[in-house]
């Protein structure tokens, strides 16, 4: 199989789980949660690095044509660390995992397993997988904005619900984030 065949279809699964999120997954809460500009700004983000890193010079499309090096089957590996991490972060938050942010009535703040380590684990593999991004489209604009664009409408998310955990989880969310990493463990 080819590198630009394997990278379409990881891509696929990624682009499809996000879609899977963003429109179906747990519409009913998401309903009822207070926040949802910052889903539409984050995506902005996404999306105009992903669609900024192929359409902004001819020669990035010549350059993802070349046979994969070892580097770029790393930048797909992380593009499925990204899309196997956020899935276990569905699924450990259940219910509670909605694409706007928000905390409803009784809702406990997890700080077990993935979050034990990392405040925003999802977060954290998503950018991750916009890093693999950059390495497979090995072009250096191509790379930067795959990489830069995306990551800041995610930190730009983060913010926003940061604000929001700790409006409503209050002391008990800010001692959980002196204790916990952000993103990278031991560095941020």
């Amino acid at each position: 199989m080819s590198g630009q065949l394997f990278f379409f279809i990881v891509l696929i699964f990624w682009v499809g789980f996000d879609i899977y999120l963003f429109f179906f997954h747990n519409r009913k809460i998401s309903g009822k949660l207070q926040e949802k500009r910052s889903k539409y700004i984050m995506l902005a983000f996404v999306l105009a690095g992903m669609f900024g890193a192929v359409t902004v010079d001819g020669s990035s499309k010549e350059a993802f044509m070349v046979p994969f090096l070892p580097h770029r089957y790393v930048g797909v590996a992380l593009m499925v660390f990204a899309v196997v991490i956020r899935f276990f972060v569905v699924r450990q938050l259940g219910p509670s995992f909605a694409i706007d942010v928000g905390a409803l009535p009784g809702q406990e703040l997890r700080t077990d397993r993935l979050f034990r380590v990392i405040l925003h684990p999802a977060y954290a593999a998503e950018i991750a997988g916009f890093l693999g991004l950059a390495l497979v489209f090995s072009y250096p604009l191509s790379s930067s904005l795959a990489f830069t664009l995306p990551t800041t409408g995610i930190l730009y998310r983060i913010a926003v619900e940061e604000r929001n955990l700790k409006q409503v989880f209050g002391d008990a969310y800010r001692e959980y984030c002196k204790k916990t990493w952000r993103l990278i463990p031991y560095v941020f």
